[in-house]
C-alpha cells in the first residue's frame, strides 16, 4: 500500500505548493477563472472518462470478464476521445468565440486528465508501485512548473490550464503505453459497456459532487459578487479540499481494489474486515487537519497567502473544512454501501438532490448575506447529504461503523484543539508552528495509548523501521 498512498499524499502537499504558486502570480480574479476551468474540465470528465477509470478497479476481478476489463476500458476511452474531438469541432460551428475557447480548455484538461486516470488505475491493478508513484508525483511538478513559466511570459489564466493540462498528458501516456503493452486493446462489447456504465456512471457523478458544489458556489459568487470574491472563495475551498478530502478519498482508491477484490473472491464478511481497519486510518489522516484548519484558520491562510487573500480566506476555510471532512467522509467511506450493492443509481439521485438543495442555498445566502453566505450553504449542504448517505445507505448495506474509533477520533480532537487555539493567539510564526507540531505529536500519543487501530499500526511500523535502521 506504501506505493500507493504515500505519492497520492505528496501529490496533495504538492497540490497545496501549486495552490500558493497560483494564487500569487494569477491574483484574485484570474485565479477564480482558472479555477472555474478546471472544475469544468473534472466536471466533463466525470460525464465521459471516469465511469470507466471507476469500472476498472470494479471489475478487473470478477470472472465474468476473464481478464479484459483493462482492454475493453482503453478501447471505450480512445472511442471517447475521437467523441469529444468531433464535439469540439461542431461547437466551433455554433457557440460564440468566448464560449469555444473556454469549452477548448475544459476539454483539453478533461481529456488530459483522463489519460493520466486511466494510466494510474491500470499502474494499481498491474502492482506497478514504483511507476504509480512517480507517475503521481511528476504530474504535479511538471505541471505546475509549464503553468508558471507560461504565466511569467504573459500567457494568463488560459496559459496556466495548458501547463497543468501538458503534466496530466505526458505522465498519463507513459502509464497508458505500459498499460497496453500489458494488456492490449480491445473494442468493448455492448454487454460490457452496458455493465460498466450502469456501474461506473452514477458512481463518476457522485463522486464528482463536490465539484459540482463548488463550481455552483463559484459561479454564483462570480455572479453576484464579482470574480475576485468568487477567487477568494476558491482559494480556501480548494484549500480545505486539498488538505481534508483528498487525502481520504485517496486513501479510498487505494483500498478499493482491496476491498472489492475481498467481496469477490472471499465474501462480504471478508470485505468488512478490510473496510473496518480502513476507517481507523480515516480517522487518523482527517481528524487532525480538520481541528488544525477550524481552529488555526489564520494562521495557515497568512503562512500560504498573500495579506489580501489570507484576511478574505480564513473565515470561508473555518466553515468550508468541517464541509470539506463531511463530504470526504461520505464519499470515502459510506459510498461504499452503494458500491457492494452495486446500488449507485440510487447513490447518484442522493447527489443529485443534494446538488439541487445545495444551488438553492447557494443562491439564497449569497443573494441575502453577499460572499460570507456561500461557506454556509456549503456547510448546510453536505450535512443534508451525509444525513442522507448515512440513513439510506444503511438499508441496501449496513456499513459497520467502529463508534470506539470514532469516539477515539474525537477524543484525539479535543486534545489537539487548545494546542491550534494557542497558536491562532499567537503573532509568532516559529512559535505557532512548534505549537502545531506539539500538539499533533501529543494527539498521536493519546490515540495510541487508547489503543486507536491505526494509530498502534502507525507505531508500530515506526518502531520496527528505527531497528531495522540501528542494525
Amino acid at each position: 500500500m506504501t506505493w500507493y498512498f504515500v505519492p497520492r499524499m505528496l501529490s496533495a502537499f504538492i497540490a497545496i505548493v501549486i495552490l500558493i504558486v497560483m494564487t500569487r502570480v494569477l491574483g484574485a480574479a484570474d485565479f477564480g477563472r482558472y479555477n472555474l476551468t478546471l472544475l469544468s474540465g473534472m466536471l466533463l470528465f466525470s460525464f465521459t472518462f471516469q465511469w470507466l477509470a471507476i469500472s476498472i478497479g470494479r471489475f478487473h476481478h470478477a470472472p465474468e470478464f476473464e481478464g479484459q476489463t483493462i482492454a475493453t476500458v482503453l478501447g471505450a476511452s480512445a472511442l471517447l476521445g475521437v467523441f469529444l474531438l468531433c464535439l469540439v469541432g461542431l461547437v466551433r460551428m455554433v457557440l460564440p468565440a468566448e464560449w469555444v475557447s473556454s469549452f477548448f480548455l475544459a476539454v483539453v484538461f478533461c481529456t488530459s486528465h483522463a489519460m493520466y486516470e486511466l494510466g494510474t488505475v491500470c499502474l494499481r491493478q498491474y502492482n506497478e508501485g514504483p511507476k504509480f508513484a512517480a507517475v503521481t508525483l511528476l504530474r504535479q511538478a511538471l505541471g505546475v512548473s509549464l503553468a508558471v513559466t507560461f504565466v511569467v511570459y504573459g500567457g494568463g489564466y488560459a496559459s496556466a490550464v495548458i501547463g497543468m493540462s501538458m503534466g496530466a498528458a505526458i505522465t498519463g501516456a507513459y502509464a497508458l503505453v505500459i498499460a497496453l503493452r500489458r494488456s492490449g486493446i480491445v473494442v468493448p462489447s455492448r454487454g460490457a459497456l452496458r455493465t460498466y456504465f450502469r456501474f461506473g456512471f452514477p458512481l463518476a457523478v457522485v463522486s464528482s459532487s463536490a465539484s459540482f458544489f463548488a463550481m455552483s458556489s463559484q459561479s454564483l459568487l462570480a455572479f453576484f459578487a464579482g470574480m475576485d470574491a468568487a477567487g477568494y472563495f476558491a482559494a480556501a475551498q480548494t484549500l480545505a479540499s486539498k488538505a481534508l478530502k483528498l487525502p481520504m478519498t485517496t486513501l479510498s482508491r487505494v483500498v478499493a481494489p482491496s476491498v472489492f477484490e475481498a467481496h469477490e473472491t472471499n465474501g462480504l464478511r471478508s470485505s468488512d474486515a478490510v473496510l473496518e481497519r480502513y476507517f481507523s486510518f480515516l480517522v487518523l489522516i482527517s481528524m487532525p487537519i480538520v481541528v488544525a484548519l477550524v481552529f488555526a484558520a489564520d494562521v495557515f491562510t497568512h503562512l500560504l497567502f498573500e495579506q489580501s487573500f489570507a484576511d478574505e480566506t480564513a473565515l470561508y476555510l473555518r466553515l468550508l473544512s468541517p464541509a470539506a471532512f463531511i463530504v470526504g467522509l461520505q464519499g470515502a467511506y459510506f459510498s461504499y454501501a452503494f458500491m457492494r450493492s452495486k446500488k449507485t443509481g440510487l447513490q447518484l439521485g442522493i447527489s443529485v438532490a443534494s446538488l439541487v438543495v445545495h444551488a438553492l442555498l447557494s443562491l439564497v445566502t449569497i443573494y441575502l448575506f453577499g460572499a460570507s453566505g456561500a461557506p454556509i450553504a456549503f456547510l448546510i449542504s453536505g450535512v443534508v447529504s451525509f444525513v442522507a448517505y448515512y440513513y439510506i445507505g444503511r438499508k441496501v448495506d449496513p456499513l459497520r461503523v467502529s463508534t470506539t474509533e470514532l469516539k477515539y477520533g474525537v477524543l484525539g480532537a479535543i486534545a489537539y484543539a487548545p494546542f491550534c487555539i494557542s497558536a491562532g493567539m499567537s503573532a509568532n510564526l516559529t512559535l505557532q508552528l512548534a505549537l502545531l507540531a506539539a500538539g499533533l505529536m501529543f494527539m498521536f500519543w493519546v490515540l495510541v495509548l487508547l489503543g486507536q487501530v491505526a494509530a498502534v499500526v502507525v507505531w508500530r511500523r515506526a518502531r520496527e523501521f528505527v531497528s531495522w535502521a540501528k542494525t
